[in-house]
């Protein structure tokens, strides 16, 4: 039993390879954000753990309702968010759980480290885990996941299976959405559209309102910047950075958003509006496009995806927040 939806012919080879038992001791899982990467590493954790010799991941013994319940002792998660620092994992987070690979399995067959965000992983941190990776220890799996995965130790990709996880199809997000949750048509259409191909961004959305609520915030923070001067700006810039260290994820998320807004703003500049994922404020959407040059826009996405980046190696967010607000301003 697979909870991953779409990636058929992943799950195809998965099954083949842990039916003739040549499974990898070690697997980088790259691609974009949400669409299953870590749903898989842990229907594998199943997989592999599971006593139920019929079926690969029966969902139904011992061990399989262990790890679904997140109860299971031999599967440890390690990423930023359970990181001390919540923004990256550094070399006390990768010892851990080394030092527990060391180790037989406490209750299961496998013991499996699933590294989230891997490319967040520091110099120290990545070393530690080049030694393991070198020298694995039995009945371990170690499953990397990024969306970066050029960011991650050349050594490190030499050492691991790399296995490419694509955008889901807008139909089959609609169709498991339709199927799973009592949505009127219009909402459905919507969270497809911004789902961007991404099922567990719809899956978060559908469950929590925050998400929503989150992106409605980002674009009143977009329309603020253009409607208003260099001071408000500022202003929203201060903001950010004060937020950023209580809850960065928050402001990555800002930046994410205001990238696709950028991004819909050049589709309907010069594309075809059945390619916007913004679709409840298309209209606002065409207005900003007859005001931008296709460079402008080209470079706008450019600095946010800088901006974040930076945040990302540690650069004080006051310093790169007004950087960025000043010449999103200038252009």
């Amino acid at each position: 039993m697979w909870n991953t939806i779409g990636h058929e012919k992943l799950i195809n080879h998965l099954e083949q390879v842990i039916a003739a038992g040549r499974i990898s001791h070690a697997y980088i899982f790259y691609g974009p954000e949400h669409v299953g990467k870590t749903t898989c590493a842990l229907d594998l954790a199943r997989a592999v753990n599971c006593t139920n010799q019929t079926t690969i991941s029966c969902g139904e013994c011992q061990q399989c309702l262990r790890i679904i319940k997140e109860m299971h002792a031999d599967i440890h998660v390690v990423s930023p968010e359970r990181s001390d620092n919540k923004t990256s994992i550094g070399i006390s987070d990768i010892r851990d759980v080394l030092h527990s690979s060391n180790m037989k399995p406490y209750e299961g067959s496998y013991r499996v480290t699933i590294i989230d965000e891997a490319e967040c992983m520091t110099e120290e941190a990545s070393n530690a885990l080049l030694k393991t990776l070198e020298e694995p220890p039995d009945q371990n799996l170690f499953f990397l996941i990024t969306s970066q995965e050029s960011k991650l130790l050349s050594t490190i990709k030499s050492r691991c299976q790399l296995l490419y996880f694509s955008n889901i199809t807008k139909d089959i997000i609609r169709e498991y959405l339709s199927s799973n949750y009592s949505l009127d048509p219009q909402k459905l259409e919507l969270i497809t559209s911004l789902s961007r191909g991404r099922l567990g961004w719809a899956i978060r959305a559908m469950r929590d309102e925050a998400v929503l609520n989150s992106r409605a915030t980002s674009l009143e923070l977009f329309w603020e910047l253009h409607r208003n001067g260099l001071d408000s700006g500022f202003s929203i810039s201060e903001n950010m950075a004060s937020d950023y260290f209580k809850n960065p994820k928050s402001i990555f998320n800002t930046l994410e958003h205001w990238h696709t807004l950028f991004r819909d703003i050049m589709i309907v500049k010069h594309v075809d509006n059945i390619y916007v994922h913004n679709i409840d404020v298309y209209e606002q959407i065409e207005e900003m496009s007859k005001k931008y040059l296709i460079n402008n826009l080209i470079d706008n996405i450019s600095l946010i995806l800088n901006a974040s980046d930076q945040l990302k190696a540690n650069v004080i967010p006051r310093l790169v927040l007004d950087n960025l607000v000043l010449k999103l301003h200038k252009n």
